[in-house]
């Protein structure tokens, strides 16, 4: 797999789809990695050339020491599409790609055409259960939270009917690195927002998920009503991982968005 050194961390990243289509990018959730989008990849190439890559601390990209921001996460990205020469692309982020989405309309939003932003919050409130995770997986590592993570990102109906991404969810979770893993959360816990989304001039799509508790509705709505002209579709019954839950849902809501 490709990687690409830039903004003080190395990415590992993938394209799909014809060179003579646009580009749309999707960003990961905290942890995961590019296999969440796979179910995906078959509606999306069909329209796009997709670019996926893995944050910092997962899926073999690289772990810089210490805490990181959201700035930090959110400029691997721009980084990133200034490395591979795309002036400008349409853009899909969950959870913590959620943010990175946010944070591209605030401060480069001639790189970003439409932004999608699903399952996600611009601010999380509280840092102490991120602090707590933080403590808990630096004493026992990923697997310290394998079942909470497993049962955060996907619905008790989907995992009680063995659906196909629970080993996904897993396998992702236990291949992250404890250190950039870490730093990605310490991100997430920090960042604020909330207070700038009025500033943001893309049209925007905001997904959630109607069992989602990690980034519920309401949360959703916050972003919709300060972000001017955002529309919001809530996908029922899935949890954190809208995507991998309902794909044929999921790239049908981006797909009409994206074209229309």
């Amino acid at each position: 797999m490709p990687s690409a050194t830039v903004n003080g961390a190395t990415l590992s990243y993938q394209w799909n789809g014809a060179e003579t289509k646009p580009v749309l990018v999707l960003s990961n959730s905290l942890t995961t990695d590019m296999r969440m989008w796979e179910p995906l990849l078959p509606a999306f190439t069909e329209h796009f050339r997709v670019l996926r890559y893995n944050n910092r601390g997962h899926g073999g990209s690289s772990s810089p020491t210490g805490e990181y921001t959201i700035n930090d996460i959110a400029g691997d990205a721009l980084a990133l599409m200034d490395y591979l020469d795309i002036p400008t692309a349409q853009f899909c982020g969950l959870s913590m790609g959620g943010m990175v989405g946010m944070w591209l309309g605030l401060h480069a939003p001639d790189r970003v055409q439409k932004l999608i932003i699903c399952n996600t919050s611009s601010d999380v409130g509280s840092p102490e259960p991120w602090t707590a995770r933080i403590e808990a997986i630096k004493d026992g590592g990923m697997a310290a939270i394998e079942e909470a993570g497993v049962e955060r990102f996907l619905s008790e109906e989907y995992r009680s009917t063995g659906g196909s991404a629970v080993g996904m969810v897993r396998a992702m979770l236990l291949d992250c690195d404890v250190e950039g893993y870490c730093g990605c959360v310490a991100a997430v816990r920090d960042m604020s927002l909330t207070d700038q989304l009025s500033q943001i001039t893309n049209d925007v799509l905001v997904i959630a998920g109607e069992v989602d508790f990690a980034t519920p509705v309401s949360h959703s709505e916050i972003i919709v009503d300060r972000i001017p002209g955002a529309k919001l579709t809530v996908i029922p019954g899935v949890a954190h991982l809208s995507c991998a839950e309902k794909p044929e849902e999921f790239g049908r809501i981006v797909l009409d968005f994206l074209k229309n």
